[in-house]
């Protein structure tokens, strides 16, 4: 067994005195390595030290301990403070970062010992995430239909805020936490944060009455920089992706959609064939991250493309899916969109940079598209937020600008999704219900190339081609499969 290993002290002491307060020494006792304190009142402490694999690790905590117990000590906090000593030897990053800021607050006396009344922000988060306080009070608070991303972003700040009662929550502590964010996060992410905290500290108000009152003041939860341009695309681009066959066609159609109806991605990938009226060609949303239901009537292109579509491939559990039945991509797809852009021949360099004016584009940005393009081809507001769920014309109005350069071009609309897409062409105009029209074109022929106007030399090189994911390795075989289906479809009575 290792000899202990005294910490060097700052006077000397004669022989028969007491160890001075604050003072100690390690020892390996086994395989762990302890700490042993004098701490005053407290007396004296062993503590583990699981995280240090030498004496040289074991002597840096136990300097770490030794400050945190003189503060302590010099507060008159030992007592309590020996639980918060225990973690500071077992901890290490974030984790002991929030040891020290505890200490900081019994120090100063903004803590005191937890009684048995006393709910922690990290418990009352835990409770509206898992529905627990939807259930309790239904008639105030709705349960979330995706907890997981709250889950995410309180990830962020529940190292700081999670211990804290929530009758001891200023908003120093929600500062602190919101100064700690990653540096990497954009302003609208740091504004979500800062709303779940928000509303964290509301919900403890009321209806759950555990504080008096919000101790976050009006106006605390940052601005968030939206005057960055965004990307869309102009109706002869969109046409290239449409037309591409090397892209799965199950992400063409969604695509397609998207440009053609201003649905969010994410409420599109959510989509199940009920929603969907194709024989009088409505949709009923009822679920929506605004919890405004809203229906409309579809284009009549888009009818059309996902009847053919539906027959070659009848949709399972939602109706757009990747050939192995994966859900397509709703809220995280920019990167596979800008690579089949660029599978496509698009080479537009704004679509594709950000800079401290503008952001590439991404998946959302097709709603982007949307409004811009049909603001241009003379639609009104309210029929575009009929789609879109806006609920504020100016949120409409800032894309009118845009709308006027399309104009101005003569760019035109959106070529009809059935006839964009090389596989569906011809083939859904006298679709009604189930039933299909003959002699169509499958397609076959012209698999392998693209179909697309795109002008010479803007062919993509094979090394701009997204690496196949195990979903879009299904694409050849996909392929093959439309056209047998097709071609039964239409095979005549």
């Amino acid at each position: 067994m290792a000899s202990p290993t005294q910490r060097p002290k700052p006077t000397a002491r004669a022989a028969g005195d007491k160890r001075a307060n604050g003072s100690g020494s390690v020892r390996l006792r086994g395989k762990t390595w302890t700490a042993r304190l004098s701490l005053g009142e407290a007396g004296r402490c062993t503590f583990s030290l699981p995280t240090c694999r030498t004496e040289q690790e074991a002597n840096g905590r136990l300097e770490v301990l030794s400050e945190l117990a003189g503060r302590l000590l010099a507060a008159g906090q030992i007592v309590l403070g020996v639980p918060l000593l225990e973690q500071a030897a077992s901890r290490e990053g974030t984790a002991l970062r929030d040891v020290r800021l505890a200490i900081d607050h019994l120090c100063k006396g903004e803590a005191r010992p937890r009684s048995s009344g006393d709910t922690t922000s990290a418990e009352f988060a835990e409770r509206v995430l898992s529905g627990q306080l939807a259930e309790q009070y239904p008639l105030h608070v709705k349960p979330l239909r995706h907890p997981e991303q709250y889950r995410h972003k309180l990830n962020h700040v529940l190292g700081v805020l999670g211990p804290v009662p929530l009758p001891r929550f200023t908003v120093d502590h929600a500062d602190r936490a919101v100064s700690m964010l990653p540096a990497h996060l954009e302003a609208s992410s740091r504004q979500g944060i800062a709303k779940v905290i928000h509303r964290i500290l509301a919900l403890a108000t009321y209806p759950a009455r555990i504080i008096a009152s919000n101790p976050l003041p009006r106006g605390w939860v940052p601005k968030a920089d939206n005057n960055k341009a965004k990307s869309s695309l102009y109706p002869d681009e969109d046409r290239r992706p449409m037309a591409a066959v090397d892209i799965p066609l199950s992400y063409r159609i969604y695509y397609g959609f998207l440009i053609r109806e201003g649905m969010r991605a994410d409420e599109a990938g959510r989509l199940e064939p009920s929603d969907l009226d194709l024989e009088r060609g409505a949709i009923v949303l009822d679920e929506n991250k605004t919890d405004d239901p809203r229906a409309w009537a579809l284009s009549p292109d888009v009818v059309r493309a996902l009847r053919v579509y539906f027959a070659m491939c009848p949709p399972k559990q939602r109706v757009f899916s990747r050939p192995s039945g994966l859900s397509l991509p709703g809220r995280d797809g920019a990167k596979t969109f800008r690579d089949h852009l660029r599978c496509a021949g698009i080479e537009r360099p704004e679509l594709f940079e950000t800079t401290e004016s503008r952001l590439n584009i991404r998946l959302h940005d097709t709603r982007a598209t949307f409004i811009t393009i049909k603001l241009a081809n003379g639609r009104t507001e309210t029929w575009i937020s009929d789609r879109t769920g806006h609920r504020s014309s100016n949120q409409i109005h800032n894309y009118k600008r845009a709308a006027r350069k399309v104009a101005e071009l003569g760019l035109g609309d959106f070529a009809p999704l059935d006839e964009a897409i090389p596989e569906l062409r011809g083939k859904g105009r006298a679709v009604g219900g189930a039933h299909l029209s003959e002699g169509a074109e499958t397609g076959a022929a012209e698999k392998g190339r693209f179909l697309g106007a795109a002008p010479p030399g803007q062919t993509p090189a094979s090394a701009d081609v997204p690496a196949a994911s195990p979903a879009e390795d299904e694409a050849a075989a996909e392929g093959a499969a439309l056209d047998q289906a097709a071609s039964r479809q239409l095979q005549p009575p």
